[in-house]
């Protein structure tokens, strides 16, 4: 049945700076300006979280990202928050179920964990994770499985079995044995364990989960997006993971870690940033970590992890990281501001995963833990009301054409 809207419509200016995203006058259906990529369209209603484009601040479930990390709270109780929608404090008993519903399911059935160690260890991890989470649907789901009342149990899985499958993948490319995982280890600390075979310092595992908040979740990003298309076909809750996975890969996602490296490895000395940072420039190329899609302002979450690359840089006695960083950073600002374009998350993030223990190449893996909190929460949040998603598309080729009558012979 065509729906049919008999109340008038008014156009929100979406693209503009001066937009009131809190207008209470907001209601279905939205008109907007949209310009490429669907910038300016709303897509959806959220209460999980709020990403304002025009102040820069970053709440989940209202509680501000810099409060959070503040605080000190772990990923874990920050992925409490967006999914179940209130702090860890208010039910104690309810929030222990969930840590332990998360740890749990960090056990890989033995065919998954043989599947990833089939690979060879030179493929990029992303491919392997993209495998493994695909082949723990096939485990997790029966032949005939609706998810009937257990769509939700699922989805909680997945955000443990993600590190999981991220903790074999390292370790496989590292060529070691499955690590061994207690069910009171962290998320955070299970991963790290994974990359060097040791256990981390607590300053490593608070890092880390550090940096999983700040990831945590951020609006209707490709990834979450991606996800959330195919949970409006119904699809199971590992076939939209999987596809959101897809999405995260690339050098304007997850794969701009890898970027950000091969920037600060290229540069010999931090005298010389300004000429890097002008060939790269010249050369038609993005300055890795700047630019970002919302944002028209420096990124607030890098204020937190430039002081964290300082510190860790200190203690791992790599002060040259940080430095070859700032020094990027303020040659590629001065180029770049005036057009608009700041320093984004990634910039940061990447050197610290590196401190970490972690190869660039599993920077998008690592990336793709933190995330899997805010899709889990955002296609929960909206599965009761989501209708397929389905698009339009303009039509710009040459008109409609007849067919020539067939020549009698």
């Amino acid at each position: 049945t065509r729906r049919v809207y008999k109340h008038p419509v008014t156009t929100h200016r979406t693209l503009s700076s001066a937009f009131d995203w809190h207008d209470p006058h907001l209601s279905w259906p939205v008109t907007t300006e949209v310009g490429p990529g669907l910038d300016g369209v709303i897509a959806t209603t959220t209460e999980v979280m709020w990403l304002d484009p025009s102040s820069g601040s970053l709440t989940y479930r209202g509680e501000a990202v810099e409060a959070l990390a503040a605080a000190g709270r772990s990923f874990e109780e920050v992925a409490y928050l967006l999914i179940v929608g209130s702090m860890p404090v208010q039910d104690p008993l309810a929030y222990s179920a969930f840590r332990d519903s998360l740890r749990s399911s960090r056990a890989l059935p033995a065919d998954v964990v043989a599947l990833i160690h089939s690979f060879h260890p030179a493929t990029h991890p992303t491919r392997q994770l993209r495998a493994g989470i695909s082949a723990l649907g096939c485990h997790e789901l029966s032949v005939d499985d609706d998810l009937t009342g257990a769509r939700h149990w699922r989805e909680l899985r997945i955000v443990g079995q993600m590190a999981a499958v991220v903790a074999e993948v390292a370790a496989h490319r590292a060529g070691r044995a499955s690590p061994a995982i207690g069910d009171d280890t962290s998320l955070a600390v299970s991963v790290l364990t994974s990359l060097d075979g040791d256990e981390p310092e607590p300053d490593d595992a608070r890092l880390l989960d550090l940096l999983w908040v700040l990831y945590a979740a951020h609006g209707i990003d490709a990834p979450t997006f991606t996800s959330m298309v195919v949970a409006s076909c119904l699809a199971d809750p590992y076939f939209n993971m999987v596809a959101g996975l897809s999405a995260l890969r690339g050098p304007r996602q997850g794969g701009a870690s890898e970027g950000v490296l091969e920037q600060l490895a290229a540069l010999e000395s931090t005298a010389e940033a300004e000429a890097l940072v002008r060939r790269i420039l010249e050369a038609g190329r993005p300055v890795a970590g700047f630019g970002h899609r919302v944002y028209r302002m420096p990124d607030p979450r890098v204020v937190i992890l430039r002081r964290e690359l300082a510190a860790i840089a200190k203690r791992k006695g790599r002060p040259e990281v940080f430095e070859a960083a700032r020094a990027i950073e303020t040659a590629a600002t001065a180029a770049l501001a005036p057009l608009g374009v700041f320093v984004n998350i990634n910039f940061y993030a990447a050197p610290i995963f590196a401190l970490l223990g972690a190869a660039p190449a599993l920077g998008p893996c690592l990336f793709a833990v933190g995330r899997t909190a805010g899709m889990v929460a955002l296609v929960r949040e909206a599965m009761d009301t989501i209708r397929l998603v389905r698009p339009l598309s303009r039509y710009i080729g040459p008109q409609e054409r007849r067919l020539s009558a067939p020549r009698r012979s």
